[in-house]
C-alpha cells in the first residue's frame, strides 16, 4: 500500500536516517579502471631545488593499488564499519540534500559541536574522536570527572562525499557556512562551539562572522592566516602591538592548493582515473614513511590549564594503537572523493579561494582556541600564527604540541578531543569574560 502523502512543508526539513550503499556497478568500473591502470616511469633525476623524492613514487603507489586489488581492501565492509560506528543522516538545506553525522551524548549538560572537515579529509575524520567528545568516561572511572561532552554533528560539504551539491556558482565557503548554520539550528542546536582545522577552519571562522550570536566558540589546529593589516596591527585579545607596526603590510593569502584556472584540466584527469586520484591525495596528505601510530602528545597538567583540562578523561588505548595512514585508511580516504567525483569538491576550494580575502577583513570576538603543532629544531620556520590570530579573533587558549601534524583529529585525536574539552571548560565553565587566555604546552 502506499504511504500516504505528507505536507511539502515536511519533505523540504525532515531528517532521514542514512547508510551508505554503492552501486555495485560502480565499484565494479572502479576495478576495472585498477587492473587497466598504466603507470609513468620512476623518476631517477632531481630537477632545480625540488628533489624527486618528495613527491609521490611508484614504489609507494604501486603497493597500493595491489592492496585496492587484492582481497585485503574491501569497500563492502569498510561501509559496513562506517554505518555501524557513525550515525548518518540527509536533509535538504539550502536546496541541497546535506549528509551528515549526528551523535548525542548522555549526559544532560552536553554541549552541541559543529565538527566540519577540510579538504582533502571528509566526515569520516570524526570517527576518530566522535565517541570520546560524547562519551568521556568511556575510558575514565572516576564518574565524577567534570570533563565536558558533546553533542556531535558532523556535516559533509555541499558536493563532497554523500552530499549533495549546490548551484556551483554559489558553492563555497560562505554558503558552507550558512548551511551549516542552519543544519545546527534545525537539529535544535540554537548555540554550539565549532571545531575545523584547514579549510575547516575558514568555514568555522565564516560561521563565527555571520553568526556570532550563535557560535560560542571555535578550536582550530595550526591555523592558516594571512599577515594583518595595518588596522588590524593591535592585538585586541592581549593589548599586543603587532610586529609590523611600523612595517607597510599588504594582506597576503595562503596559497591556494588548487590554482583556479587549472581546477576543471584536474577534474578531467582526476575524474577518470582512482589511481591518478589516489596518487594526488597521497601527495596532499603526505604521509610519513613509517606508518607507527604516533604516540600521545597529551602534556602533563600544569596549574595554568582549566580545571576541565585537568580532569579531562584519556582516550582508550585502541586509539594509540590505530594507524592514521595506513593503506586501507589511505584508499578509504580515496574512495571519499572517487564516489561522488572529485569534481566538485575541486571548483568548491577554487570558488573558496576566490573569496577567500573577505574572510580576513573583519575582527571576531567569538572565543578561539589554538592548537599549534611544531617540530623543534625544523629547518623550516613558518610565520607566527598565535601572533597573527590575535588580529582576526578573540583568543582564548593556546596549545602548543611537538609534532609535524596536519590532520590533527584524525592523526592525534587524543590531543584534538581534550584540547575541545579545555576551550569548553573554559567558554562554559570558568569563563572568559575577563578577556584572559589560557597559553600553555610544549
Amino acid at each position: 500500500m502506499a504511504a500516504s502523502p505528507q505536507p511539502a512543508v515536511d519533505a523540504l526539513t525532515a531528517i532521514t536516517p542514512y547508510r551508505i550503499h554503492v552501486s555495485q556497478k560502480y565499484l565494479d568500473l572502479t576495478r576495472q579502471k585498477l587492473e587497466l591502470v598504466r603507470l609513468p616511469r620512476e623518476a631517477r633525476l632531481t630537477y632545480g631545488a625540488s628533489p624527486i623524492s618528495t613527491t609521490v613514487s611508484k614504489t609507494q603507489l604501486e603497493p597500493l593499488i595491489d592492496h585496492w586489488l587484492e582481497s585485503d581492501y574491501d569497500w563492502r565492509f569498510q561501509e559496513t564499519q562506517l554505518n555501524d560506528h557513525l550515525p548518518q543522516f540527509r536533509t535538504r538545506v539550502c536546496g541541497a540534500r546535506l549528509h551528515f553525522v549526528h551523535k548525542t551524548s548522555n549526559s544532560p549538560a552536553a554541549i552541541p559541536l559543529l565538527f566540519i572537515h577540510g579538504w582533502p579529509d571528509s566526515f569520516i575524520t570524526v570517527s576518530a574522536v566522535i565517541d570520546s567528545l560524547c562519551d568521556p568516561y568511556a575510558a575514565y572511572e572516576d564518574e565524577q570527572s567534570q570533563a565536558p561532552s558533546f553533542h556531535v554533528v558532523a556535516p559533509t560539504i555541499p558536493g563532497f562525499g554523500f552530499s549533495e551539491p549546490v548551484k556551483e556558482e554559489g558553492n563555497n565557503l560562505w554558503s558552507t557556512a550558512e548551511a551549516f548554520d542552519a543544519l545546527m539550528k534545525r537539529l535544535g542546536y540554537m548555540h554550539y562551539m565549532v571545531y575545523g582545522s584547514d579549510w575547516g577552519f575558514k568555514i568555522a571562522r565564516a560561521i563565527a562572522l555571520q553568526h556570532p550570536e550563535s557560535c560560542m566558540a571555535v578550536h582550530t589546529t595550526n591555523p592558516e592566516m594571512p599577515w594583518p593589516s595595518p588596522e588590524l596591527n593591535m592585538f585586541p585579545g592581549s593589548g599586543m602591538l603587532s610586529p609590523m607596526q611600523r612595517i607597510p603590510v599588504t594582506p597576503q593569502l595562503i596559497a591556494s592548493q588548487v590554482p583556479a584556472d587549472q581546477q576543471q584540466t584536474m577534474a578531467f584527469a582526476l575524474c577518470d582515473s582512482p589511481s591518478g586520484l589516489l596518487a594526488y591525495l597521497m601527495d596532499m596528505i603526505k604521509p610519513p614513511a613509517s606508518t607507527s601510530a604516533p604516540t600521545s602528545s597529551v602534556p602533563t597538567p600544569s596549574p595554568h590549564l582549566s580545571p576541565y583540562a585537568q580532569h579531562s578523561p584519556a582516550i582508550s588505548s585502541s586509539s594509540q594503537s590505530r594507524d592514521p595512514w595506513s593503506p586501507t585508511n589511505l584508499i578509504n580516504w580515496t574512495m571519499l572523493h572517487w564516489l561522488p567525483g572529485p569534481e566538485i569538491s575541486l571548483r568548491w576550494v577554487a570558488n573558496s579561494t576566490s573569496m577567500d580575502p573577505v574572510l580576513w577583513t573583519a575582527h571576531s570576538q567569538v572565543p578561539l582556541g589554538i592548537t599549534h603543532y611544531s617540530v623543534p629544531g625544523s629547518q623550516r620556520r613558518s610565520h607566527n600564527p598565535v601572533i597573527w590570530a590575535e588580529a582576526y579573533h578573540r583568543v582564548a587558549m593556546i596549545r602548543r604540541r611537538i609534532g609535524g601534524v596536519r590532520f590533527a583529529a584524525w592523526e592525534r585525536p587524543d590531543d584534538v578531543v581534550a584540547d575541545i574539552r579545555e576551550l569548553a571548560g573554559l567558554v562554559y565553565g570558568a569563563g572568559i569574560g575577563d578577556g584572559g587566555m589560557v597559553v600553555a604546552g610544549m
